[in-house]
């Protein structure tokens, strides 16, 4: 996506943080690579121009509510599943749940409605960011976690496209 001027092209928002040299897109000139404060969302500007950079390479899908993601532990956590493709997920973590302790998890993917269930997919926490959110007059900090599906079996991954076809959207 591409908006004119110095702003991010998902969500409008002027404050930029300057991303490091070491992105190849800065040795062009008149480019600069940024990254949104908001939404993350990486981006480069040309002279008047603002363009989206997006390295995921599988469209995100959105599950219906009844799809939770379950995450093993001394204490099993049920996370709400925020968005999934078929090369990771994101979903958010109260403020106060257990921490993982690790980056690297397994997580079992769960049919609330029909009991069916996708289990022991091998992830990885790419990314965690903290949210405020006011419901109802009461404020309260949220972990919203993105992880990448690392090493699925062929099965796994033919079950996990087979779910994203029939029930994503």
């Amino acid at each position: 996506m591409a908006v004119f001027g110095k702003k991010c092209p998902t969500c409008g928002g002027t404050e930029l943080i300057v991303r490091p040299p070491t992105s190849w897109i800065n040795a062009i000139p008149l480019v600069q690579a940024y990254s949104c404060a908001a939404c993350r969302q990486q981006l480069v500007t040309l002279l008047f121009y603002s363009i989206g950079v997006e390295h995921r390479l599988f469209p995100r899908k959105h599950l219906p509510p009844f799809f939770l993601a379950r995450i093993p532990g001394e204490c099993d956590q049920y996370v709400r599943i925020k968005n999934i493709s078929e090369g990771g997920l994101s979903f958010d973590q109260h403020y106060n749940a257990a921490p993982f302790g690790t980056t690297v998890l397994t997580i079992d993917l769960y049919n609330c409605n029909d009991g069916s269930s996708l289990e022991q997919l091998p992830t990885e926490i790419v990314a965690t960011t903290e949210h405020i959110l006011d419901i109802n007059g009461y404020k309260t900090t949220i972990l919203n976690h993105c992880a990448r599906f690392v090493n699925l079996n062929q099965a796994q991954k033919k079950v996990l496209r087979s779910c994203l076809d029939q029930y994503g959207n």
